[in-house]
């Protein structure tokens, strides 16, 4: 999930290629109709932290109250302490600093589902 429509665009495009299926939301309240549309059958959950309309950890917290157990991994491009700390209170797979590698979390997300199976 991301504002940034290009981006959005180039992530989706990325993780497809290696392989997995992806949904898409440019803010917080389209990423949890699209997380209700799925029934929550999401393994991984990649979003940026400052979005429009819900940020990261407003979206993480409604997850976890959905009872959404599944990686999330957070997206920013300027980190800051005080940006971590946002995340205090919700369960968080990682942290991602913009820009990344989508061949490098392609594979952390591969390896750690395998071993959830």
């Amino acid at each position: 999930m991301d504002d940034n429509a290009s981006l959005l665009h180039t992530l989706a495009l990325g993780f497809r290629a290696y392989g997995f299926e992806v949904a898409t939301a440019s803010h917080g309240i389209d990423a949890l109709m699209q997380f209700k549309a799925y029934d929550g059958n999401f393994s991984a959950i990649l979003t940026d932290t400052d979005m429009p309309e819900m940020n990261g950890p407003a979206l993480i917290k409604h997850l976890r109250a959905l009872d959404y157990r599944g990686q999330v991994l957070v997206m920013s491009g300027h980190w800051t302490a005080s940006s971590h700390l946002a995340y205090q209170e919700v369960v968080v797979t990682g942290f991602l600093q913009k820009p990344f590698e989508i061949g490098m979390v392609a594979t952390l997300l591969m390896q750690a589902h395998r071993n959830d199976a």
